[in-house]
């Protein structure tokens, strides 16, 4: 702030890239050091455009006469396109008065140019007409202020026109080429520095389908866009676009046997051709660093950039391009595959997965899961899999057949996206012998005790939702359970005498989606001998007692936020449940061990006993 109030007035910021020719000129004084391709940008400061020093004056006082735009052209760095306009004959017109646009190249930028560029440019058989001189000129007065994406001017070569584009970043491109100095204001119009020659035979008048149809290195894609019949779509559109078209050479990278199931896919043929389109123009100039942008299917790319240049998904992007009438066309040389053209196997590795991914080796289902049907798996974040007893996790990884019924329980048949998923839904894990219980709450996914942390990643051959803990199969009823620990006896014998006298009224399904809150012994006792004695004898209230612990659905206590107070119907109540200070409660009753699944359901213990009302107090 300091520095920048010390300039004085009418100076502005120029950011350079050390060791480069990047230079980004603006229109502020107050400017904060950044990034640009990895690399710390430099600020110093120039006069502001139309203005310079005066000497014994702080900052830019003095205001520059306008000259015409060939002379503004050369004092701003372009001398040599100056020189090809006046030997061409062509300064004359350029200096009269008028309204004209110059885009004018660097000097350097003429270093760049390849010899059959150089050639055109230099050996035009009537230089007058020169197409690359002519390209850059336009007989309209042109500011920054007009531009926005895909604006189209014409230009004097034959009514061929340039496409500017402005992006968010602050960049402006025309022809994909980076307008490096703008509205540089001349007595006969404005001057706009570029830092590449434009090139009239990049841009040609047909629409990217047929460029690539008719394109002897896209035979392949050329192939998935007739057969799915993307042509049509690509033309009906009228909104200009950017294709990454990849090349025959990166088909052939992906295994011939893959790449024929993604071919036969309808859906992941589609998704494939989609990745490759963005729905607006995408010039690599203005790429400074990071960017993520939609593709006109569910996905993003993420380009990024670097001292070699600009990469999407980490993939290295060749600078030369052809601009089409309705957009952009690059050539790739990868495919950029979506998650809807992967194997789940392919998903799994690419979300880090690897520790269930070990498992699925060690069970020898990589085969399955690569090649073969449609699944879905529920499988355990790293950290899920690192919360297991180190000699589990140890034993998965070496006894096969110990993986492959864990890998069986965290799968099943067909493909469950979560907008599938229904409360209380039961589907068979792959082991046929243990079904897996899906739950719906508040803003979330459960399946037995564990909530899914990310959901629908989809794959050509499946669905992928990443959870929150490991599963284990229940395999034996909430009665065994609680008779196995000794410890609930008094809630056992409730239970019998409420079925014996009242069956009905506390009959459970066999789906094994329910919610049991179960006092311990000591619990009970706490009641007092006399007022527990009233309790069992008085088979009806004992009936709404035991009922006001029972859920007709099954919850898990991740699936209870904290600090959010959660309205839970009982079978005769209504309860409360908080998670606070680490401890979930239900009413005054605080959880004491959650989660004991079972095939009934899940068992939490609580500490008090949930009396329906209070008409038997002392």
């Amino acid at each position: 702030m300091k520095i920048a109030q010390e300039q004085g007035p009418n100076a502005c910021v120029v950011e350079e890239v050390p060791g480069t020719k990047h230079r980004y000129y603006t229109d502020c004084k107050y400017w904060r050091n950044r990034e640009i391709c990895g690399q710390k940008t430099v600020i110093r400061y120039e006069c502001c455009e139309g203005f310079q020093q005066v000497p014994g004056q702080q900052g830019c006082t003095g205001v520059k006469p306008l000259k015409n735009v060939l002379e503004t052209a050369r004092d701003l760095g372009a001398s040599k396109f100056v020189r090809y306009l006046e030997t061409s004959g062509l300064a004359p017109e350029l200096t009269r008065a008028g309204a004209i646009t110059l885009f004018a190249p660097l000097d350097e930028a003429f270093d760049e140019l390849a010899r059959e560029q150089r050639l055109r440019l230099e050996n035009a058989p009537n230089p007058a007409q020169n197409p690359f001189l002519l390209y850059h000129v336009s007989d309209r007065k042109l500011t920054s202020q007009h531009f926005r994406a895909d604006f189209s001017i014409e230009t004097r070569y034959n009514g061929h026109q340039l496409r500017i584009n402005k992006y968010s970043n602050g960049m402006s491109t025309v022809n994909c080429a980076s307008i490096v100095r703008k509205d540089q204001e001349a007595s006969n119009g404005v001057v706009h520095i570029l830092d590449s020659v434009l090139d009239p035979a990049f841009t040609v008048e047909r629409d990217l389908a047929e460029l690539i149809m008719q394109d002897g290195r896209f035979t392949e894609l050329a192939k998935a866009i007739e057969q799915s019949g993307f042509v049509s779509k690509l033309r009906q559109t009228h909104q200009p676009c950017t294709i990454l078209a990849p090349s025959d050479e990166a088909f052939q990278k992906i295994p011939s046997s893959r790449m024929q199931r993604i071919l036969a896919d309808k859906k992941a043929r589609e998704a494939l051709l989609q990745n490759h389109v963005i729905p607006h123009p995408m010039c690599l100039a203005a790429i400074l660093g990071e960017h993520k942008v939609r593709t006109t299917g569910s996905g993003r790319l993420t380009f990024d950039c670097d001292r070699k240049g600009v990469t999407v998904e980490g993939k290295r992007l060749r600078s030369d391009f052809i601009m089409g009438q309705n957009g952009v066309l690059y050539m790739v040389d990868d495919l950029l595959l979506p998650d809807r053209a992967k194997s789940i196997v392919q998903l799994a590795e690419e979300e880090k997965l690897f520790s269930f991914m070990e498992m699925v080796t060690t069970a020898g289902l990589d085969d399955a899961f690569e090649n073969f049907s449609e699944y879905t798996l529920f499988v355990p974040s790293e950290a899920a899999m690192y919360s297991l007893p180190p000699t589990t996790l140890q034993e998965l990884r070496t006894n096969k057949e110990k993986a492959r019924q864990f890998v069986m329980f965290h799968a099943t048949q067909g493909r469950i996206t979560s907008d599938q998923i229904t409360d209380n839904q039961v589907v068979m894990s792959l082991d046929e012998n243990h079904p897996l219980r899906l739950q719906v709450y508040r803003r979330a996914l459960g399946v037995e005790d564990a909530i899914i942390e990310k959901s629908d990643i989809e794959g050509m051959n499946g669905c992928i939702h990443v959870i929150n803990k490991a599963l284990t199969p229940a395999n034996v009823s909430a009665g065994e359970v609680l008779r196995q620990d000794g410890n609930f006896s008094i809630f056992l014998q409730a239970m019998e005498r409420v079925m014996e006298s009242s069956p009905e009224k506390l009959e459970l399904r066999k789906d094994g989606a329910f919610t049991f809150f179960v006092p311990t012994d000591q619990a009970f006792t706490r009641l007092g001998s006399q007022r527990l004695e009233r309790i069992m004898d008085d088979t009806t209230y004992l009936a709404k007692t035991i009922r006001n612990h029972v859920v007709d659905d099954m919850l898990a206590s991740e699936a209870f936020k904290p600090d959010l107070y959660y309205d839970i119907q009982t079978r005769q109540n209504t309860v409360d449940v908080v998670r606070k200070n680490g401890k979930l409660k239900v009413n005054d009753a605080t959880m004491l061990t959650c989660d004991i699944l079972n095939t009934n359901g899940v068992i939490h213990v609580i500490n008090k006993v949930l009396l329906p009302d209070q008409h038997l107090e002392d």
